[in-house]
């Protein structure tokens, strides 16, 4: 027992030893890349981004950041790397007296310190570059900004007498930037690069207005307090004059949308002097002058307007005194009509409507010619109303020659079916004539039956036809079944004539076989008692039956040499 004990003491010894080893093995690890961190630091060329600087004017604001970037990197090289590299030390001490956990705090410290130093360098040189930069800027644009001034000034100086109410801005605006450059001088020559840079950025913007407001003013003044106030002033009197002349224009409003528009013109006068978003309000002055345009679209549209119903009221007149009379020679035609035929209520109702609303469109008319006369309507409106009342007239037009045509179309249909009837009895007769031709004995019962049902459906639909009031609905369908039982009739005697002649034949064939038996010759027999009978079907079959034995083909063969 005592050895078991001894042996597991050993065991667990070993494995916490193989433990230890591999977290002093990790830890060695970490602080290699700590240190090639802090060696790769150490080794950066911060020092010669430091002294870009150096060519720069060494003073004021530049001389300090110059000091104090060397201080920063003075400092992270001589005090903090160094204190690092000891901190290394201690976190491998750490690790071989098997301290791991001061060893990982001691790791994630030095790996703070270092990401801070990375973060303070990436600070440093941005500010490096952006104060390089922006001194290289300046020393670039200066000279057009500068230029750009004083060319801005001359055309401000050559066009003070049409920029009108902007004249006092403008010179702040120019003050302002003249003072920003001198502020520039000022600021570069204390080594200020950067706020240098914002006062030539603030000038240059400044410059860049005031070169836009001398292009535009003054056509936007010409067009604020010229163009727009006319073209106010002559849509009044254009308003005034047509009001005069008898044109209803109140509904359109128009003196409150002027009035709007005017509002809206001082307001961007008001607007002006201040220079601020000057193209926008180039936008708006064109909105303006649009709103305007639309008025007088208005005003043209109106004109047109009542030129139109000028035009369409006679036209109107005109074509509701014929389809009038249109209508009433349709309805005096289905009067007539109605003595020989017996017309669908639906068509009569159907006229009665039309009438109906054809007096609407005459009250309608009636309407129209009033509110023109006595301009009591806006004329947009009462072309609106000519127009729909076209559309409508147009309608009842169709509808009259609908009429119209119903009615010629019933009396055709009488003329077709007469026709029809007249081509059934010659079908009818054709057939006879065929029968008589074909000598054959005669007809089964079935095809005289057919063909007494086809004379008989004839007579029924000539009948029908000669009824008065005649209705057509009734005829076409009796003439519809004549027609397909006279059709079937004339296909049922040609088969019947067939059927008798190859019977014939087959049995004639067939007598030869006649002494072959007493079947034969008895079959035979049947199968002409058959024929007599003129059950020709029944005696084709009988005479095959008789002498399948000896020609089993003989109704093919037959047929074959009667179809030959």
């Amino acid at each position: 027992m005592t050895m078991y004990v001894i042996y597991a003491a050993i065991a667990v010894i070993a494995v916490l030893f193989v433990i230890g080893m591999v977290f002093r093995k990790n830890i060695y690890k970490e602080v290699d890349k700590l240190d090639d961190w802090k060696n790769t630091i150490l080794n950066r060329d911060i020092p010669s981004e430091i002294g870009k600087v150096k060519n720069l004017h060494m003073s004021g604001e530049t001389e300090e950041k110059f000091e104090l970037w060397r201080s920063e990197w003075d400092e992270i090289v001589g005090g903090i790397l160094p204190n690092i590299e000891e901190q290394l030390f201690d976190i491998e001490e750490a690790a071989t007296k098997y301290r791991f956990k001061k060893a990982k705090e001691l790791i994630a410290l030095t790996t703070d310190r270092l990401n801070g130093i990375e973060t303070q360098l990436q600070v440093m040189v941005e500010e490096i570059n952006q104060l390089v930069t922006s001194a290289e800027q300046n020393s670039t644009e200066i000279g057009s900004v500068k230029d750009q001034f004083h060319t801005v000034m001359q055309q401000v100086l050559k066009k003070r007498g049409s920029l009108g109410v902007t004249v006092e801005t403008l010179d702040e605006k120019l003050a302002h930037t003249k003072q920003l450059l001198e502020d520039f001088d000022q600021a570069t020559e204390e080594g200020s690069y950067l706020k240098a840079r914002e006062y030539l950025r603030e000038a240059k913007e400044e410059v860049d207005l005031v070169r836009l407001s001398v292009e535009k003013v003054p056509a936007l003044l010409v067009q604020l307090k010229t163009t727009i106030p006319q073209e106010v002033r002559q849509l009044i009197l254009g308003i005034e004059d047509m009001e005069n002349s008898g044109y209803c224009l109140e509904p359109f409003a128009l003196m409150s949308k002027i009035e709007s528009i005017t509002n809206e013109n001082e307001q961007l006068l008001a607007d002006i002097s201040t220079l601020e978003e000057i193209e926008s309000m180039e936008e708006k002055a064109a909105e303006v002058t649009a709103q305007l345009d639309q008025l007088y679209e208005v005003l043209e549209t109106e004109v047109e307007a009542k030129q139109e119903v000028a035009k369409a009221v006679p036209t109107m007149k005109e074509q509701v005194e014929q389809v009038d009379e249109q209508l009433t020679l349709l309805m005096e035609e289905t009067t007539q009509v109605q003595l020989s035929y017996r017309l669908a209520e639906e068509e009569i109702s159907f006229q009665e409507k039309v009438k109906k609303q054809l007096n609407e469109l005459m009250h309608q008319l009636q309407l129209i010619v009033d509110v023109s006369e006595n301009n009591s309507q806006t004329y947009t409106s009462i072309l609106d109303m000519v127009e729909e009342w076209m559309e409508k007239i147009k309608q009842i037009q169709l509808d009259i020659d609908k009429g119209k045509q119903a009615l010629n179309d019933l009396r055709q249909d009488e003329l077709d079916a007469k026709e029809t009837l007249i081509e059934l009895r010659q079908k009818l007769l054709e057939s006879k004539r065929l029968l008589q031709k074909s000598n054959i004995p005669g007809l089964p019962q079935e095809a005289v039956d057919h063909l007494d049902e086809s004379e008989m459906k004839v007579i029924t639909a000539a009948r029908q036809l000669e009824q008065v009031p005649l209705e057509m609905g009734r005829v076409n369908v009796l003439v519809e079944e004549a027609l397909s039982c006279v059709e079937e009739n004339e296909q049922l005697i040609k088969d019947t004539i067939e059927s008798a002649q190859l019977a014939e034949r087959v049995i004639q064939f067939a007598n030869r076989y006649r002494n072959r038996s007493e079947r034969t010759r008895s079959g035979l027999i049947e199968a002409e008692e058959l024929f007599r009978q003129y059950e020709y079907t029944e005696a084709i079959e009988c005479a095959y039956q008789a002498v399948k034995e000896f020609d089993p083909s003989i109704v093919e063969k037959v047929s074959e040499q009667y179809t030959a």
